[in-house]
């Protein structure tokens, strides 16, 4: 009998502190990041007259109010001429990109980024919303 009124009772208690209101319909929404290349190329480094180990541009493809969902590795290239990664983590695309010599300028590191976006020169990313 003490068990079933402890249960009773802590399941009261579970449910007095709670209480919900529907804000609005929540929605998983596809993205496509497009023009990476040009992008990138504009929110760029700021010195590209040095010869660095790598250079890097990051892409925000979130508004206010949205909250991403996609992590990880998007964007991939890794030769014996360059290396380009690039991943998504809170609403932002971060590519970095070199050419495989070290320290590489940034003409010969463009020319990476280039190659690495030839064939596909956007993303596609997943963002919560409100509907």
């Amino acid at each position: 009998m003490k068990l079933y009124f402890i249960l009773v009772s802590l399941l009261f208690v579970a449910s007095a502190h709670a209480s919900d209101r529907k804000v609005g319909n929540v929605i998983a929404v596809e993205r496509e990041v497009s023009g990476i290349y040009s992008t990138c190329l504009k929110n760029g480094p700021e010195d590209t007259t040095k010869p660095q180990s790598f250079f890097s541009c990051a892409i925000k493809y979130t508004t206010d109010g949205e909250l991403p969902v996609s992590k990880g590795r998007v964007i991939k290239l890794v030769d014996d001429k360059c290396s380009v990664v690039g991943e998504t983590a809170n609403g932002t695309l971060l590519i970095t990109f070199a050419a495989a010599k070290s320290p590489s300028t940034y003409e010969a590191s463009r020319s990476c980024l280039e190659r690495a976006l030839s064939t596909k020169d956007y993303v596609k990313v997943i963002v919560y919303t409100l509907e």
